[in-house]
């Protein structure tokens, strides 16, 4: 037995879950950019997480907390599932799929071939679109981030696919996966529009405030524009790492920021600017379209931060953290003075 939707339309895109719920949105006839997604709920954040084997900074809400967010804004439902079994999941994907809905379903990394990672690189917040199946070839039809006309990234070249066809085992392995951080654990969004509420002016007023508020008021060193301001002292201390980590740090931190790691560039920063942008033509406010291209100059040298950490993982060179640690500080100020402007826009 075959089944596919369609009328489903694979899209590459910039960021994972911003790129499957534009799919899905775009399915059920609700279009939304994916800086509109991100904006709306709230996504932008900053957390600096000192792991054991290698420090990171992480630009986006937890997983999950955007979602939540986004749904209360346009009044719709989104419920995040999962279950106990594999068995459970993969027969209610079926389910769905036989009823014409795309699954949006969360995915270990490395468990999809395609994407070429790591074995150890794990991260079950991963989202992808299933939009069908082959029982005969035992395969899932999968929708990602890349697609013909979107290249992104692998360790072994891009990839620019309008879809893959994946195994039903690496898509039990990746659906089915508890390594962390973010554990799969066969979790999916059920999104109901009976209520969908038109974008508006005070929707996008609300998420900028929340933004502004969980930035500028952060209740830990860690977190907010105070997370980046530790960072810039922080990453001065990288120096008494041995190669190996010093190595890791920085190729973890390079896609924890740019493009290549599905951040939009800058990360996130470009991201939320062209939200900016976007949103100032609803709320008719010249000032947030300005606001906006400076958070875009401000993703820049957040691209270029990410530049020397691709260095820093090549060379393990410790003169590179001098001079990304005064980039941070300055981004840290004209980030400070940019929220600041935002926060007192009204209507």
């Amino acid at each position: 037995m075959k089944k596919i939707i369609n009328e489903f339309k694979t899209s590459g895109g910039k960021h994972c879950i911003t790129n499957a719920l534009k799919q899905v949105f775009e399915y059920y006839n609700y279009p939304l950019t994916e800086e509109m997604i991100f904006g709306i709920g709230s996504g932008l954040s900053f957390v600096y997480i000192n792991l054991s084997t290698s420090p990171m900074v992480s630009g986006r809400t937890k997983p999950f907390d955007f979602e939540k967010k986004l749904a209360e804004r346009l009044h719709i439902k989104i419920k995040c599932n999962s279950s106990s079994t594999y068995q459970t999941a993969f027969d209610k994907t079926l389910k769905l799929l036989d009823d014409d809905k795309p699954v949006l379903v969360y995915a270990d990394m490395p468990y999809l071939d395609y994407l070429n990672l790591d074995e150890d690189s794990h991260f079950g917040g991963h989202a992808v679109v299933i939009w069908g199946y082959d029982h005969e070839t035992e395969k899932f039809y999968i929708s990602d981030r890349d697609n013909s006309d979107y290249a992104i990234r692998t360790p072994n070249g891009p990839i620019s696919q309008d879809y893959h066809l994946v195994d039903y085992k690496q898509v039990e392995l990746a659906r089915n996966s508890n390594h962390r951080p973010f554990p799969a654990n066969n979790k999916y969004l059920d999104i109901q529009f009976n209520e969908y509420t038109q974008v508006s002016p005070h929707i996008i007023l609300s998420a900028i405030q929340e933004t502004c508020d969980t930035m500028l008021n952060a209740p830990a060193q860690l977190l907010g524009v105070n997370g980046i301001h530790k960072f810039s002292k922080e990453i001065l201390k990288w120096s008494k790492f041995d190669e190996e980590k010093i190595k890791m740090a920085g190729i973890t931190n390079y896609f924890m920021i740019h493009a290549d790691g599905g951040t939009g560039g800058g990360i996130f920063r470009r991201m939320y600017g062209d939200f900016l942008i976007q949103a100032s033509s609803i709320v008719q406010s010249e000032e947030m379209k300005e606001l906006g291209i400076t958070y875009i100059a401000i993703s820049e040298k957040w691209d270029r931060v990410a530049d020397f950490m691709w260095k820093l993982s090549e060379t393990a060179d410790i003169q590179l953290l001098q001079q990304m640690s005064n980039m941070i500080k300055d981004i840290h100020a004209e980030k400070t003075a940019v929220l600041t402007s935002l926060q007192h826009i009204e209507l």
